[in-house]
């Protein structure tokens, strides 16, 4: 119950959540939360790869490709933001920016969820319509996590306690990987 409350006071309380990451980067808490958004992807992947190509081998293959993937963008990201904040004056630690990026993916656990049954349905329901809605809502569900999460919001918290750095270079860095990640997404 206890990564459960996390996870709540993550998304309704993000600015109370961060205050004391900067003395404790909460790493088991944050680890958790991030498995939990990267299994729900993984099995997101799994579910597009297995329902499309009726192949468990693929559906495998793509399940362990994204995890792996996931894993390696919360070290990318959390580099970036650790970088970022340390070349601007900054003075946390690479596991406060490991912590508050991890932390930042609950949202994204639930816009996932609503993902993965957007993919069941969009596969047996709408085989032939991959230009149609359903990509679109999928899309604008990523973007809704990814501005209350990561990179959003929470991570504006997270560099600015978690990392110390002023509120306007907070700002300033996450809105730019905010719209580096969403044009990524995009394209």
């Amino acid at each position: 119950m206890h990564y459960l409350e996390q996870i709540i006071q993550v998304l309704f309380d993000p600015e109370y959540t961060t205050i004391a990451l900067y003395d404790s980067p909460r790493l088991p808490e944050s680890f958790f939360v991030f498995s939990t958004f990267a299994f729900v992807i993984s099995l997101d992947s799994f579910l597009a790869g297995y329902l499309r190509t009726e192949t468990l081998s693929i559906g495998l293959i793509s399940f362990l490709v994204s995890t792996l993937a996931m894993y390696l963008l919360w070290v990318m990201l959390a580099m970036i933001f650790h970088i970022a904040a340390d070349m601007l004056g900054g003075l946390g630690e690479f596991p406060n920016a490991l912590g508050f990026v991890g932390l930042a993916t609950a949202p994204l656990i639930f816009t996932s969820l609503i993902c993965c049954v957007l993919t069941v349905v969009s596969v047996l329901a709408f085989p032939d319509d991959e230009s149609g809605i359903i990509p679109n809502i999928r899309i604008g569900l990523t973007l809704l996590g990814m501005a209350w999460g990561a990179p959003g919001v929470f991570c504006y918290f997270g560099m600015k306690n978690a990392e110390k750095l002023h509120p306007l270079k907070a700002f300033a860095v996450t809105l730019i990987l905010f719209v580096a990640l969403a044009v990524l997404l995009l394209v």
